[in-house]
């Protein structure tokens, strides 16, 4: 008889975040959102900080059961934010540019990163400055098009991880690596008892996400979209 754990669901929200700062999405910030907001001095982006926040509430308070301004979300030593309140699920936030990603998981902690493709023209110094010596091994050989694509994808996968590991900028880019091609951690400067699980997709619109949950168990990721431009209902 199989005595094999069921996957840990994981929710993986897509937003699509407006053009135009709406009160209804600022009114459910807290004053630390608030300031941070403020201090925000491109518009656009201080839009794109509020609906991604507005949007995390939303999405929280759904699997909560609670209003999502009532939310109390907290930092950890090294500033990751944690939803307090009993059996509250881990969560991790990334947006850029008009877009946003949303992780949730009840049993493990995890990390996502979300990045509009772009035109890194120091990627190659940065990777053969800063990365660990087998993601060296495997990226600097690389022609220009595969070496974009390989970094793009690497990029996104440590930046989820560092999230996932809760150290945030104290964890040096160097202090593991993992395989941009099959995405899996290939070393680490922590004992880590377990291989986190790390998965990556490309969106549309040359966006990479990645997502890293900090548990040996096999997950189940549930993909799912809200676009805030024209539907508000799914996350509420």
């Amino acid at each position: 008889m199989s005595c094999a754990l069921p996957p840990l669901p994981v929710e993986v929200w897509h937003v699509r975040l407006p053009d135009q700062l709406r009160p209804e999405d600022l009114a459910l910030l807290d004053p630390e959102e608030h300031a941070r907001a403020t201090a925000i001095s491109m518009p656009a982006h201080r839009v794109q900080y509020v609906a991604a926040h507005a949007a995390l509430r939303r999405i929280l308070g759904a699997a909560s059961g609670c209003a999502p301004d009532t939310l109390r979300i907290l930092r950890e030593a090294h500033g990751r934010p944690v939803l307090q309140g009993r059996n509250a699920p881990h969560f991790s936030l990334s947006h850029s540019g008009a877009d946003a990603a949303i992780a949730l998981c009840r049993h493990a902690p995890l990390g996502v990163d979300l990045e509009q493709r772009r035109a890194r023209p120091r990627a190659r110094q940065l990777v053969a400055r800063l990365f660990a010596e087998p993601e060296r091994a495997r990226l600097l050989p690389l022609r220009s098009a595969e070496f974009d694509a390989a970094f793009a994808r690497l990029w996104v996968l440590k930046e989820a991880y560092i999230k996932a590991d809760g150290r945030g900028l104290a964890c040096p880019l160097d202090s593991f690596a993992i395989d941009p091609f099959a995405p899996r951690l290939l070393c680490s400067d922590m004992e880590v008892p377990i291989r986190p699980q790390l998965s990556y997709k490309e969106l549309c619109n040359n966006i990479d996400s990645a997502l890293v949950v900090w548990t040996a168990y096999p997950v189940e990721i549930k993909h799912r979209v809200l676009d805030m431009r024209v539907d508000m209902g799914r996350a509420a």
